[in-house]
C-alpha cells in the first residue's frame, strides 16, 4: 500500500505550476507541460526552452518534478 497521496494529472500539473511560480516567478509564455502515466508511476514533459531564461526555469521545474514524484502518485485508471 502506498503512503503517497494520489493526484490526477491535472492536479499534479497545477501543483507543479503553482510551486514553480512561487519559487521562480511567472510561468514562461509559450512553455507547455504535460503530466502522464509512465512505467514508473508518472512523469511530466516540458516543452523546449526558447531562451536561456526559459531553459533555467525548465531545468528548475524538472528538478521540482523529481521531488514531487516522491510525494505523489498519479491517480489514473488502470486497465
Amino acid at each position: 500500500m502506498s503512503i503517497r497521496a494520489c493526484k490526477t494529472a491535472d492536479e499534479l500539473q497545477d501543483i507543479i505550476v503553482e510551486q514553480a511560480r512561487t519559487l521562480h516567478g511567472p510561468w514562461p509564455s509559450g512553455m507547455t507541460m504535460f503530466v502522464f502515466d509512465d512505467a514508473y508511476g508518472w512523469s511530466a514533459s516540458i516543452s523546449r526552452p526558447i531562451s536561456e531564461a526559459d531553459n533555467f526555469y525548465r531545468t528548475r521545474t524538472l528538478d521540482l518534478i523529481g521531488t514531487l514524484k516522491v510525494r505523489y502518485d498519479l491517480d489514473a485508471p488502470r486497465l
